[in-house]
C-alpha cells in the first residue's frame, strides 16, 4: 500500500494563491497576451457579470492581479486574436481557447439532462419561427447585438405555454432568448462586446475547427480544471468551481477514482484535516518551494478565488457572502463588498461605489476581521491599492471613511 504524503495547510494556501495569480498581486508583472493566457489556463476562466458598481467583474479580477491595464488591448486579445472564447464555465465566462474542445461537448449535448427536466428550462424554449429568423438574419446580415432582434409589433410570441414559470421568471423577447439558447447550443457565438452588450454571429464564423472531447474527457475536465485552479483540494472544494460539466456526487467520485488509478492525480493528507485531498503530480512537486504571498489587493465578488466559498472559509477562515440581493436594512457589510487580500490573508472587506457623473470613488465602509491587527505598512499598502483602483476606473477623487 502506497504511503500518502502529508502536507501542511500553509503549503496548500501558498500553492492556491500562486495558481490564482495572487502570490504577488497588482503590478508585479504587466498584463500581456501571454500572462493573460497563462492566467486563464491556470484558473479556468474569468467570470462575466453585468453589475458595474465599480467596474465589470472580469476587469476587476484582472486588475487585482496586474494593476492598471489597457481595456482596448484586452478587447483585442479577447475577441480578435483567437486566444479566448465566451462560454459557460463557472457561470458565463471568458475561457481560454484551449478549453473549446471541452465546451464543444457541452454544446453538442445541451441541454444537460437535469436542466431539461427543470420547470425553469421552459424559458429556453422558443418557436421554430424565432429560431429560423435568428439564423437567417445572422447568415445574411452578419454580426448583430441582441438589441437588434427586438420583436416587431405583430411578431410578439405567445408565452401562455410557460405556465407557472411566467409569473416567476422574466421571459424577455423571444429572439433574444433564442440567441441565448443557440449560444449554449453552439449554433451562435459571441464575437464581440459593445459597451458590454453581446454581439452574436454564426458559430462557424467564430470558433476554430476543433475535435470535440469524449464523454470521459468531458467529465474529467471538472476535476482537472478544478485542481489546476486550486492546487490541493477536497471533492467539496471542487464542487461548483466549474459548473460545466454538471455531475452527480456519484459521477464525481467515479471521476476521482478513475484518475487516481491512472496516476493522473495524487491523494495527500493535510495536517489537521480528515477529508481526502487531491493534487496534480506536477503541483505536488512544487509544494514547499513556493514563497509566502506578499502584497495587497482587493478581490472581486465573482473572482475565481471565491468560486467555492466554503474553501475560503475552511482555509482562510473568511466567511463571505454577496449582499446584493439582501434588503438594504439587513446588509451587514454593504451592497458590493470587496474582500481585502493582504500578504496571503483575507483581512477585511470594503464597500466601494464609483460615481461616474462626478468622478468620485466612494468607499462607503471598511470592516476588518476580528483577529487582524493593522500596521503602518498595511495602511500604506491599502491606500496605494485604493489609489490604483481609482486610476483604473478613472476616478478623480477618493472618499475614504476613517479607518
Amino acid at each position: 500500500m502506497k504511503k500518502i504524503p502529508k502536507i501542511e495547510k500553509d503549503e496548500v494556501i501558498r500553492l492556491w494563491f500562486w495558481l490564482q495569480g495572487l502570490s504577488h498581486p497588482r503590478g508585479t508583472q504587466p498584463l500581456s497576451s501571454e500572462t493573460f493566457s497563462v492566467l486563464l489556463n491556470q484558473v479556468g476562466g474569468l467570470q462575466l457579470d453585468t453589475i458595474n458598481v465599480v467596474e465589470r467583474a472580469h476587469l476587476l479580477t484582472l486588475w487585482s492581479r496586474f494593476g492598471v491595464f489597457s481595456r482596448d488591448q484586452l478587447q483585442d486579445w479577447t475577441y480578435r486574436e483567437g486566444i479566448t472564447y465566451e462560454y459557460w464555465g463557472h457561470e458565463a465566462c471568458i475561457l481560454p481557447i484551449e478549453h473549446l474542445p471541452v465546451g464543444k461537448y457541452r454544446m453538442k449535448h445541451f441541454p444537460p439532462e437535469r436542466w431539461a427536466k427543470s420547470s425553469w428550462y421552459s424559458a429556453f424554449q422558443t418557436s421554430v419561427a424565432s429560431q429560423r429568423r435568428v439564423i437567417k438574419r445572422l447568415r445574411e446580415e452578419g454580426p448583430h447585438e441582441s438589441k437588434d432582434f427586438e420583436t416587431k409589433p405583430g411578431d410578439q410570441f405567445n408565452a401562455s405555454w410557460i405556465g407557472k414559470v411566467e409569473s416567476e421568471l422574466p421571459v424577455g423577447k423571444e429572439d433574444k432568448r433564442t440567441l441565448n439558447y443557440y449560444w449554449h447550443k453552439g449554433k451562435v457565438a459571441i464575437t464581440d462586446r459593445v459597451h458590454f452588450r453581446r454581439v452574436y454571429d454564426l458559430a462557424d464564423r467564430v470558433y476554430p475547427k476543433v475535435k470535440t472531447v469524449s464523454r470521459i474527457a468531458y467529465e474529467d475536465s471538472w476535476l482537472f480544471i478544478g485542481l489546476r485552479g486550486n492546487g490541493v483540494a477536497t471533492e467539496k472544494h471542487l464542487t461548483n468551481y466549474f459548473t460545466a460539466p454538471l455531475l452527480t456526487a456519484g459521477e464525481k467520485r467515479t471521476v476521482i477514482e478513475r484518475n487516481l488509478k491512472k496516476g493522473l492525480i495524487k491523494e495527500v493528507q493535510v495536517h489537521g484535516a480528515d477529508e481526502r485531498w487531491f493534487v496534480l503530480p506536477e503541483h505536488l512537486e512544487m509544494l514547499g518551494t513556493i514563497p509566502p504571498p506578499e502584497g495587497t489587493t482587493l478581490i472581486c465578488p465573482f473572482d475565481s478565488l471565491l468560486w467555492q466559498r466554503g474553501r475560503a472559509e475552511e482555509l482562510l477562515n473568511f466567511e463571505y457572502r454577496i449582499e446584493i440581493y439582501v434588503p438594504a436594512a439587513k446588509r451587514v457589510y454593504g451592497y458590493y463588498t470587496l474582500p481585502i487580500l493582504h500578504n496571503g490573508a483575507l483581512v477585511g472587506r470594503l464597500d466601494p461605489k464609483f460615481h461616474r457623473a462626478n468622478g468620485l470613488l466612494e468607499i462607503k465602509s471598511i470592516h476588518y476581521e476580528k483577529e487582524f491587527k493593522r500596521s503602518l505598512d498595511f495602511d500604506t499598502q491599502l491606500r496605494a491599492t485604493l489609489e490604483d483602483l481609482a486610476a483604473f476606473v478613472g476616478a478623480k477623487d477618493i472618499d475614504i471613511p476613517s479607518y
